[in-house]
């Protein structure tokens, strides 16, 4: 697929009773891979390494190539056996199903299905980030099901080559067996491309990985905010319900801001409550926000602190008040992605709908406002991210996959499963401030 063509695909895009829709970029009925040959796939159907079905996708991400062209990202993770590709791009090619989906870097990095741990075979992947210096991070949980076959990975591939050129496997120390899941990894760049910060979300044994690519080195992080709340453990959409007590998932990153007279930042971040911890904070500041997946509050905590190599070597759960809630929603949210201009987008459970805010204000329903409502195309947006197109203009995508259908078993293959969706942040805000339906007139679930 090729950058003007996507650059056509998300203009003209008409408002629908006040709230935009977002763009169809592709849609499956079931995932379809493509293998090496057909005796790979027949072998893959032998060795149940391909079981039709069981493959649901998770995220998107794109790259704008400077050729003109482009990748589409679409991590499938291998929450069980029988997927035969768990990173993959869409090809041209399509079957009655949906586009297929091709391995990359390649197929033998994927063929291994947790034998072959040798930092350059790839396990199972949730989320991928696409950089501005044109790199593909990839955060490979080493786990199929509840099975750890190899030890969690970052690998950062060079997407002007598709060449790997870093893996970093994230120690033993940091991660615990059999519990921690990695699913979610969220990239700083600072003044040049070596000065990246990579902040991975433990979902299951509730913390944050922080990896320092110049210093090749990572840390720990734990706090209370990162787990989930059994109040909203049990999720219901469109008539399907299920439980999952998953924790910090969500993550994004601000952009610069500036501490008020009250030794806060903005609205949402207040001062210490305590001098010694109140000196540390810097005049300028950057802050990941970020929530469990069972919960309806969002979080936050300054990059400065987190960035402290010193503050967590010998205490992952130090400064704990460094970490602040900053507002409820009232619903759960999944994937969520920052925009240039500081507003934060988001899905919504109920309502089925994409949300954003304006870190400016405080959080709260009154400034969560509706950027995208649709029942059928919405349900349970797993990835969303911010794109910079090859014009300069940001977009939002966004993969839903309907997940309370496959948790429940009501999934059907005869309709469309999972689809991606996308528009420019321009015509979905009509601005760059976010703006569109107020959500403090709906009435959210009671749990």
């Amino acid at each position: 697929m090729h950058n003007i063509l996507i650059i056509i695909l998300l203009s003209g895009i008409a408002l629908v009773n006040g709230v935009s829709k977002l763009k169809p970029v592709a849609d499956w009925k079931d995932l379809e891979y493509e293998f090496p040959t057909q005796t790979d796939r027949q072998n893959a159907i032998i060795q149940k390494k391909y079981v039709q079905g069981n493959g649901v996708p998770i995220d998107v991400d794109i790259s704008y190539r400077n050729n003109g062209g482009s990748l589409i990202f679409v991590t499938v993770p291998r929450f069980t056996t029988g997927i035969p590709i768990t990173l993959g791009t869409i090809t041209g090619m399509s079957t009655s199903n949906g586009p297929i989906i091709r391995a990359y870097p390649d197929y033998p990095s994927q063929s291994s299905h947790g034998m072959r741990c040798d930092g350059t075979s790839i396990t199972s992947v949730f989320r991928v980030f696409v950089d501005r210096c044109k790199r593909l991070w990839v955060l490979d949980t080493g786990k199929i099901g509840e099975v750890q076959y190899c030890q969690p990975q970052l690998l950062l591939f060079d997407l002007t080559c598709d060449r790997l050129i870093r893996t970093y496997r994230i120690p033993m120390s940091q991660f615990k067996m059999p519990t921690s899941l990695f699913v979610t990894p969220m990239v700083d760049i600072g003044a040049t491309c070596d000065d990246a910060m990579v902040y991975m979300a433990d979902v299951t044994s509730f913390g944050l990985v922080v990896y320092d690519l110049r210093r090749n080195r990572s840390w720990r992080v734990q706090n209370k905010l990162a787990y989930p709340h059994p109040k909203y453990g049990t999720f219901t959409i469109k008539g399907d319900s299920f439980d999952l007590m998953d924790g910090i998932l969500g993550l994004a990153i601000s952009p610069k801001m500036t501490r008020n007279q009250r030794g806060g930042y903005g609205l949402f971040y207040p001062s210490y409550p305590y001098e010694n911890q109140n000196s540390v904070l810097p005049p300028t500041d950057r802050f990941l926000f970020f929530h469990a997946l069972a919960s309806a509050t969002e979080n936050a905590v300054p990059l400065s602190i987190l960035n402290n190599a010193s503050i967590w070597e010998n205490d992952p759960d130090a400064q704990p008040r460094s970490f602040v809630e900053i507002g409820f929603r009232g619903t759960q949210s999944a994937a969520q992605a920052m925009d240039q201009h500081g507003n934060l987008f988001f899905g919504l459970m109920d309502p089925i709908a994409i949300a954003c805010w304006d870190t400016s204000t405080m959080y709260d329903k009154r400034n969560i406002k509706i950027v995208a409502q649709d029942d059928p195309t919405l349900q349970f947006a797993s990835g969303l991210k911010i794109v910079m197109n090859g014009y300069g203009e940001e977009e939002l995508w966004v993969l839903t996959n309907s997940f309370q259908r496959s948790a429940a078993g009501t999934k059907k293959f005869t309709e469309v499963n999972y689809r991606i969706m996308a528009r420019k942040v321009s015509e979905l805000l009509g601005g760059t401030r976010c703006a569109g339906g107020d959500t403090s007139g709906f009435t959210f679930p009671t749990f």
